[in-house]
């Protein structure tokens, strides 16, 4: 019994040394910026201490067709103190996608590395977001906005000393060309992802 004691502890030991491998890395938030427009006011909150976000969305008039513009972009290393390059590095562009919020589910499910984060952000307990087409005036909290560290993307996009910034639109598209859209707010979150172990 010993023997078998020892080596189911051993199995267990090995599982959680699995586990903690795969939450080595973390999302740091570094700053969040904001800018909207009287119909359709954002009010963004940081929390250092358990990295995330809040945010208070008063609509104060129906929007027909919200759609949501997120771009995920990873910005150029810095240099050391050697001669300056020749050229200037652009961010490179890793996800740029615009949606309606009422096909944001069907969408996001074909996008399995945000799936979860989406999940937890918008979940019942954490959010009263509305993704209806038409969004009705009210005011719409989302309490806890961050990424997991068990998120396997974090581990592909870690790159030392990297900062990420996700650029977010929310428009009214116009019902009657379902083309032309007008710009309700903007918002930026920078962020870098540390390795801890």
């Amino acid at each position: 019994m010993g023997g078998c004691g020892k080596i189911l502890g051993l199995l267990s030991l090995l599982g959680l040394l699995q586990l903690a491998r795969q939450h080595c890395y973390t999302m740091k938030l570094v700053g969040i910026s904001s800018w909207d427009t009287p119909a359709y006011r954002l009010k963004m909150n940081m929390f250092l201490k358990n990295n995330s976000l809040s945010s208070v969305t008063t609509v104060h008039q129906d929007v027909a067709i919200p759609l949501w513009h997120l771009v995920l972009l990873q910005h150029p290393r810095k240099r050391g103190s050697g001669p300056a390059p020749s050229r200037v590095e652009l961010p490179r562009i890793l996800y740029n996608s615009t949606t309606k919020t009422c096909d944001f589910w069907k969408y996001i499910r074909h996008v399995s590395a945000w799936n979860n984060v989406a999940k937890l952000m918008l979940s019942k307990n954490a959010s009263n977001m509305s993704l209806a087409c038409p969004l009705k005036a009210g005011v719409y909290v989302m309490n806890r906005i961050q990424v997991p560290p068990d998120t396997a993307l974090l581990k592909f996009m870690y790159h030392p000393n990297t900062i990420y910034s996700l650029e977010g639109t929310v428009y009214a598209l116009n019902p009657k060309d379902k083309v032309s859209k007008k710009v309700l707010c903007h918002y930026e979150v920078n962020a870098t992802i540390f390795k801890s172990c």
